[in-house]
């Protein structure tokens, strides 16, 4: 009797151990599909959208190296611009009296004098003008 119920437990056992490993069978199988799926479906889209996000980043490194070339840029014109600004007050300073002596003689002139003087001019040289121009 003891050996009946030794082998009933056993195969009662059995069936259990059975009845496990075919829901880890099943559980591997399902595990293996879903790593399946994964490799054909799931893999190359994500494959694809990191390729599309490094090209976005090249992309955006390039605009960063515009932006940095342009600032660059930028900076030296500035630069230059207060060069400029410098230059001319030097300018300014440096030929302020020139220019005020300048100003003061053109002031000093006699424009009605000197109309007068061109007026009598015109008048000494017409007849010579139209001696001349008969001998055309």
């Amino acid at each position: 009797m003891m050996e009946e119920s030794y082998l009933e437990e056993l195969v009662k056992n059995s069936k259990k151990q059975l009845f496990y490993d075919r829901i880890k069978t099943l559980a591997a199988l399902v595990i293996a599909a879903g790593m399946i799926y994964c490799a054909i479906i799931v893999l190359p889209s994500f494959m694809n959208t990191v390729q599309h996000a490094n090209q976005v980043m090249a992309q955006v490194s390039d605009t960063i190296t515009l932006a940095n070339e342009a600032i660059g840029s930028i900076t030296e014109m500035s630069k230059s611009i207060t060069d400029m600004g410098d230059n001319m007050d030097t300018f300014i300073t440096d030929n302020e009296e020139t220019v005020s002596e300048v100003m003061k003689k053109l002031e000093e002139v006699d424009f009605e004098g000197l109309n007068k003087a061109i007026k009598d001019l015109g008048d000494v040289v017409e007849p010579f003008a139209n001696f001349f121009g008969k001998f055309k």
